[in-house]
């Protein structure tokens, strides 16, 4: 999953522009208004003291053309007249423009007494810019932005990791661990992140009970197909005597009630296998191989067989689990793939796992069916000519989950079927 797709960053990137737009608005609204002002308060003060100093020249007697000149540049134009005899003291108000009319008027009285109006024409702008960047960088919104930042890290904390937990517990359930529930901590939660784990819990307890409800029948339905299966079988023992043995009929009969015994004993091995101990014991895995590997060329001696696992291959656990998963996979090469082809078993250590790797050179399967090979009573057609019930490869899954490994399918690219089983290492 990419990143910007992760409910963790949506929720952190969420907050901090919320939080980024909320501070902007402040700035640009609050802050105007009270630099605005602040800035009228300034400027009347500033125009005071201007005016002030003026006007002591003026009565000092001194010329203000040259404070005329310096004050032209980048300060504002000024009227000042004498309120007794309504003569100007001073007027650089220019005569047009938008800066001819004052904004700021008032009366001052100078040290000697006299009475002067000030007006004050508008200060230069100051850069917007500057100050909206100055604000930016301050202190305070720094703090703010952290806070905000902290608060959806928080945040994104408290909602992601038990969604993450959750998605774990749920993957275990889909990989066939019926008795996973999710911790108390989860469930005892008061949100609706608590409901969600109650309402999981719920589920792996209805799934657990159809499940087990559905193998117990699987079993008892088995077991009580075994006394019509014995009788049949007498029964054909019977006309064997009376019509011989070769006829089609009674070989038929034979044939079917063969791969009825075989269906009723694969069925029994699925539904047994769940009350198989997973054991501790370890055992050496290149000695197991070696057994199945002359069994194989026991059944069929014109098969190529390469088998390479080194000596030092040990796993723990039951060792009749693996030999039930391996003897499956190396039985479903063996029908589904044409006489005197190659079976290649080769092995990789990848981290803490044993990663056996066995190879067919037969047709293959479509890659769409490839997981559904695991599944109970599914049945790849090929072009060999081949028995079998479909549930092979499902008791090899079953038995390694049990041993804490797993079984994975692939198409190899030089054509065939390769099967990846992984172990823990011992």
């Amino acid at each position: 999953m990419k990143w910007y797709r992760s409910l963790y960053w949506k929720i952190f990137l969420a907050i901090w522009l919320s939080s980024v737009l909320v501070i902007l608005a402040t700035v640009v609204i609050v802050g105007g208004m009270s630099h605005h002002e602040r800035d009228a308060e300034v400027q009347e003060t500033r125009a005071r003291a201007l005016a002030e100093r003026m006007l002591e020249r003026y009565e000092e007697g001194h010329g203000l053309e040259r404070l005329q000149r310096k004050l032209s540049r980048g300060a504002p134009g000024m009227r000042i007249v004498e309120l007794s005899s309504n003569e100007r003291v001073f007027n650089s108000l220019p005569k047009r423009g938008p800066g001819a009319r004052p904004v700021l008027t008032f009366e001052l009285v100078s040290e000697s007494g006299r009475s002067y109006r000030v007006e004050v024409g508008a200060w230069p702008p100051r850069e917007q810019f500057g100050r909206f960047l100055g604000l930016l960088v301050s202190v305070q919104i720094v703090l703010i932005l952290l806070v905000s930042a902290l608060t959806s890290l928080v945040l994104t904390w408290l909602v992601v990791r038990p969604l993450k937990r959750l998605r774990l517990h749920t993957r275990a359930l889909a990989q066939g661990d019926l008795a996973v529930r999710s911790d108390q901590q989860l469930s005892t939660r008061g949100d609706e992140i608590g409901e969600l784990a109650r309402e999981f819990d719920t589920m792996a307890d209805y799934v657990e009970r159809t499940l087990g409800a559905s193998q117990r029948l699987m079993q008892d339905v088995s077991h009580e197909l075994r006394a019509p299966l014995a009788r049949l079988q007498a029964a054909a023992g019977l006309l064997e005597q009376r019509l011989g043995e070769g006829d089609p009929l009674l070989q038929r009969l034979n044939r079917e009630c063969g791969r009825i015994d075989h269906l009723i004993t694969e069925i029994l091995s699925l539904s047994r296998l769940e009350a198989l101990e997973p054991g501790t014991d370890a055992f050496s895995v290149q000695e197991l191989v070696t057994e199945l590997r002359e069994d194989i060329h026991f059944q069929q001696p014109e098969r190529t067989l390469t088998f390479e696992v080194p000596k030092g291959c040990r796993a723990r656990g039951n060792r009749q689990l693996l030999e039930r998963a391996l003897g499956n996979v190396f039985n479903n090469a063996l029908k589904h793939t044409p006489m005197g082809t190659a079976i290649e078993l080769s092995y990789a250590a990848v981290g803490n796992l044993h990663e056996l790797r066995i190879r067919d050179h037969g047709p293959g399967v479509p890659s769409d069916t490839l997981e559904q090979l695991f599944d109970p009573f599914f049945r790849q057609r090929s072009g060999v000519d081949a028995d079998g019930y479909g549930l092979g490869l499902s008791i090899a899954r079953r038995a390694l989950r049990i041993l804490g490994g797993s079984i994975e399918a692939r198409n190899h690219p030089q054509g065939g079927l390769e099967l990846l089983v992984r172990l823990p290492v011992a």
